[in-house]
């Protein structure tokens, strides 16, 4: 699979701006404390980059078996499509099990058809478990 890399990268835009472009470029090259870069902890931060094979992480984690995933309708924390994307993705990765649903006329937070979420999810935790 061919993969299609995005260019150009905001550090090259920005070059030839002499207000921001170094600035940008430098900031990307920083470090914390344990040695990483802003790219190698977004990476980590993105559950995409270890379940897409469009990215370098893919399989390089322990994957959870099972997930459980409510969708508000009426969120607005993030697009609805982040939920639909992370559901197909786990769904097409070996060995897991993904129980997902949208919850119309309700938030990002403790979306439900019916009962109490922590109920619900203490339930769903214990079925998985048998």
């Amino acid at each position: 699979m061919t993969k299609i890399i995005p260019k150009p990268k905001m550090a090259e835009i920005l070059s030839d701006n002499k207000d921001y472009g170094q600035a940008y470029k430098e900031d990307l090259e920083k470090k914390d404390a344990l040695g990483n870069t802003v790219d190698y902890r977004l990476n980590m931060y993105n559950p995409m980059y270890y379940l897409s094979d469009y990215y370098d992480g893919y399989k390089t984690a322990n994957v959870a078996k099972y997930w459980r995933i409510r969708s508000g309708i009426n969120q607005g924390d993030t697009a609805l499509s982040t939920e639909v994307n992370l559901a197909l993705a786990l769904k097409n990765y070996e060995d897991t099990n993904v129980d997902f649903e949208t919850v119309w006329g309700q938030g990002h937070v403790q979306a439900e058809r019916t009962g109490d979420s922590s109920a619900n999810f203490i339930a769903w935790v214990n079925a998985c478990l048998k």
